[in-house]
């Protein structure tokens, strides 16, 4: 399973498995257990996990790719095997940690932040996650959580002490709270935690430097997980031009013209198509940079890391825009409910609207770009 050949023809491989299942997911609103199985046989939970857990162990920029691909397949299952998709903890956590999870586990995880309290040695986590993708299909929740010192935030030099902990999909509630029109198949429910015992080997702050010294993860752990949505997203947004493209070659407009002929959607397509290139393009090479730097044994610098937020802005913003356009071009065909491109477009701009693609984490990259400091906890 460390082939990274092997990887690389991860998309295709599953591509009948998961337009096999698509239809049942969206309708029950989560991966049907038979395609997850297949998922989980081929390695796609392992993308980044180490070789020795049994992993590809792929730098960043390849996992994107591959992200991105499968997004072009179907956007809800990309999701789920992007946030499900935690094999670096092995990484990050102490062996000890590691050794209670195990390597074959898959890790929902959620960034909202919960409360955490000392408890001597160890910790108690209190809090609801809203939003957890793939979360029934999760052997463990990855959950961001603030240290509180009494009734305030235990603050660093850098802000309020926040830490992931691991714990066990069992030992935590889920309620069904998913009832969506986008993203349906993504099972993105919520998560509740009362007063839970955590283990100390269970939680390390989001800066924790890596047990494991190898360039995949010398990349900052925030950088492992933000950069998935954008890359997913924007392979949603090339299967509505690859929709587009089909249903040009068969639909004949209001004058009798058949699509494919009419210059106006010439030119939505040569548009988006454009579009979304450079969108990629962008993000595939600021996730290089970080590659680079890992590789080299140097620290990502805060320039590096903004111009990274800014890419996954600027996916999110690129791909409403195609998405908009595609719908568009796709007269009446989208309105219906049979209508795979109606689907992408209501998946697409789901995604979109996902807190690590906020248009807001622009100042972030603008204030790097300047040479100031990045005024966030995480960048």
């Amino acid at each position: 399973m460390s082939d990274r050949t092997d990887a690389a023809t991860l998309p295709e491989a599953l591509r009948p498995a998961i337009e096999k299942y698509r239809d049942e997911a969206d309708e029950t609103r989560r991966i049907p257990a038979q395609l997850l199985d297949q998922l989980r046989a081929a390695g796609a939970f392992r993308l980044n996990a180490p070789r020795e857990s049994g992993g590809f162990e792929l730098p960043l920029a390849s996992v994107l790719e591959l992200y991105e691909r499968l997004g072009r397949i179907d956007g809800p299952v990309a999701w789920v095997i992007w946030n499900l998709n935690w094999g670096f903890s092995a990484a990050f956590l102490p062996e000890s940690g590691f050794a209670r999870i195990g390597p074959d586990a898959l890790i929902a995880n959620s960034g909202q932040p919960g409360r955490l309290v000392h408890d001597g040695a160890d910790y108690r986590l209190s809090g609801a996650w809203r939003i957890v993708s793939g979360v029934e299909s999760a052997d463990w929740v990855a959950l961001a959580a603030i240290v509180f010192d009494g009734d305030r935030p235990k603050l660093t030099d850098a802000g309020p002490d926040v830490r992931i902990v691991w714990v066990p999909r069992s030992a935590v509630t889920v309620r069904d709270t998913w009832d969506v029109v986008g993203m349906r198949g993504t099972n993105s429910d919520t998560v509740v935690a009362e007063d839970l015992a955590v283990p100390a080997d269970l939680v390390v702050p989001f800066a924790v430097p890596p047990r494991i010294d190898r360039p995949a993860y010398r990349v900052p752990l925030v950088h492992l997980v933000f950069p998935g949505c954008a890359a997913v997203v924007l392979g949603v947004a090339r299967a509505a031009v690859d929709e587009v493209t089909a249903l040009a070659g068969r639909k004949v407009g209001m004058d009798g013209v058949p699509l494919a002929e009419q210059p106006r959607l010439q030119a939505a397509l040569g548009r988006a198509t454009a579009e979304v290139g450079a969108a990629r393009a962008l993000l595939f090479e600021c996730a290089r940079g970080l590659d680079r730097a890992a590789e080299a044994g140097a620290p990502a610098t805060d320039a590096q890391r903004g111009e990274l937020r800014g890419a996954i802005s600027y996916a999110a913003e690129t791909a409403r825009s195609v998405l908009t356009a595609m719908y568009e071009a796709g007269s009446s065909d989208p309105l219906y409910a049979s209508s795979r491109l109606g689907r992408i477009f209501r998946d697409g701009m789901a995604a979109a609207q996902h807190a690590n693609m906020s248009a807001a984490h622009y100042e972030l990259a603008g204030r790097t770009r300047l040479g100031l400091p990045p005024n966030a906890l995480i960048v």
